[in-house]
């Protein structure tokens, strides 16, 4: 059983259709799932919302009831990279959270959780098929980095900036984009040992007003596209195996 999780009902709207007549599934918490088959794997779709702790939650519930082999983690990022554009595909190669702060206690670094990891690292070979599937199927470009996650819309590249100069410098090279629920995700996957593929739309580049007029409708021309790259990975997995 594969997973895919997105942030919004318009993330997974593409595979919801594909899966025909999924069912609804609705677990601890009144979280909702949709329980059927895609490109020839038994699937669980969901949206967790813009939230980093229902994003843990709905994740947690996921793996414990139905234990997917794979997470695809879709949705939209929005880049404060200059190299990152809209329409531009992004694949997350680390995870970081960027308003945790229990430096205070000095048992943790900025944007670790004590006890766990300062960040989470992506399986490099799931993205390496990733990134050479979306050249295959995609003329747009396709760019790998470091993502941060936070609790809050945030749509000001000098406040992103600021953040990541006065806590992330060393990675500050590869920081590439913002969301609101991978790093949960992320942390989640990695405690449970479930792989994990987050491949999203860039919707628009944080400082570029105009872009928001157009970002929804621009996250939701992408998913058919990510769709596609999901499916030859799993052919190509399939082949494999039966190798």
């Amino acid at each position: 059983m594969i997973c895919i999780i997105g942030t919004t009902d318009d993330d997974i709207l593409y595979f919801k259709v594909k899966m025909g007549n999924p069912e609804e599934v609705t677990l601890t918490g009144g979280f909702k799932v949709f329980k059927g088959s895609i490109f020839r794997e038994e699937c669980i779709v969901a949206a967790t919302g813009p939230s980093l702790v229902n994003a843990g939650i709905l994740t947690t519930l996921i793996i414990e009831k139905f234990d997917p082999y794979i997470v695809f983690n879709v949705g939209n990022v929005y880049s404060f990279s200059d190299e990152l554009r809209q329409g531009d595909l992004f694949i997350a190669d680390r995870y970081f959270f960027s308003d945790v702060d229990f430096t205070d206690n000095k048992e943790a670094v900025y944007g670790q959780i004590p006890g766990r990891d300062p960040f989470f690292v992506a399986d490099s070979s799931i993205n390496d098929k990733a990134e050479k599937n979306a050249y295959l199927m995609t003329t747009r470009y396709v760019q790998r980095g470091f993502l941060l996650s936070g609790s809050s819309f945030n749509f000001m590249p000098n406040k992103v900036a600021s953040i990541v100069q006065n806590h992330f410098l060393v990675q500050e090279e590869n920081m590439r984009a913002n969301d609101n629920t991978s790093a949960s995700i992320a942390m989640v996957c990695h405690l449970n040992h479930t792989a994990l593929l987050t491949i999203k739309g860039v919707a628009m580049q944080m400082g570029k007003d105009r872009e928001r007029i157009n970002y929804i409708r621009t996250g939701l021309e992408m998913m058919p596209t990510i769709g596609k790259i999901i499916t030859r990975i799993l052919v190509a997995r399939t082949e494999d195996i039966n190798m």
